[in-house]
């Protein structure tokens, strides 16, 4: 019975230390990688940027031609979040029953002013490739450019982001942005597994606004620090929650065998 008593209480201090030892996962700025919706603002096709062929381009050559579009911001370097928005928006353009460069365009946008056009085409190739789609076609432009023309882009369509100096990684929302033919935001696609009815029916105007809504946190923060071994601060969250729930439940384990320790002894001497 002791034996199983001192058990207790060492899975209770390993519990106890995982909650109060656990440390915030960076020093960012409390909604520094959020969005904010801006239905109806214009995006700047005046930004300037460079293909993944290494062509100079400005935005307004492939956005605000009369055709509606998908817009990703995102980054070929990103360890995690980054490829799952790219799986979302390639799985869309597969499945919107609509011809890529005829009824509507999507455009990539990276947000690391580092990012090189060869590593963008890389990126691209692999998102065009999962869409049944190859690079010639030109219809899902990957664009690199300097920290200004991105952040123009950015403020405009309410997607915030922030590098992270302990991770080496920016922290950003996942989103995919619904551009109208006139080159304004025209929805939000938060979903990782959006509805392709509903983003067609955005897309052809027939519907605007929030689409496949869910907790942005959870998106948001959702980052795996691979050097570290940590997860980012709502899964780091999660687990201590776990953690102190293991922690009330070996503590009533210990007073309930402490309780029938006394009893027992009490017994023994009677």
């Amino acid at each position: 019975m002791r034996g199983l008593l001192r058990l207790a209480l060492v899975g209770l201090g390993l519990a106890f230390a995982s909650v109060v030892r656990a440390e915030p996962d960076s020093a960012l700025a409390p909604g520094a990688a959020r969005v904010v919706e801006h239905i109806g603002a214009s995006v700047p096709l005046d930004a300037e940027f460079t293909s993944s062929e290494g062509w100079p381009l400005v935005l307004s050559s492939v956005l605000g031609r009369g055709k509606p579009a998908l817009l990703v911001l995102a980054y070929s370097r990103c360890s995690m979040l980054c490829s799952l928005v790219l799986r979302a928006a390639a799985d869309l353009v597969a499945g919107l029953g609509l011809e890529l460069g005829r009824d509507f365009v999507a455009v990539t946008i990276s947000i690391d002013p580092r990012e090189t056009p060869f590593e963008a085409g890389r990126t691209q190739d692999l998102a065009l490739s999962r869409a049944g789609y190859e690079r010639e076609k030109g219809a899902w432009p990957f664009l690199v450019g300097s920290a200004a023309e991105i952040d123009r882009v950015a403020d405009a369509v309410g997607f915030g982001y922030a590098w992270d100096e302990r991770t080496g990684q920016y922290a950003h929302p996942a989103v995919i942005f619904v551009i109208s033919p006139e080159g304004r935001v025209a929805g939000y696609i938060y979903s990782l597994t959006p509805d392709a009815a509903r983003v067609r029916a955005a897309l052809l105007g027939e519907s605007s606004g929030l689409l496949e809504a869910v907790p942005a946190a959870v998106l948001e923060c959702f980052r795996f620090d691979a050097l570290g071994r940590k997860y980012g601060p709502l899964v780091q969250g999660s687990f201590q929650a776990g953690a102190a729930l293991v922690a009330l439940a070996l503590g009533g384990t210990i007073w309930a065998l402490a309780r029938r320790e006394r009893a027992l002894r009490g017994g023994a001497r009677s």
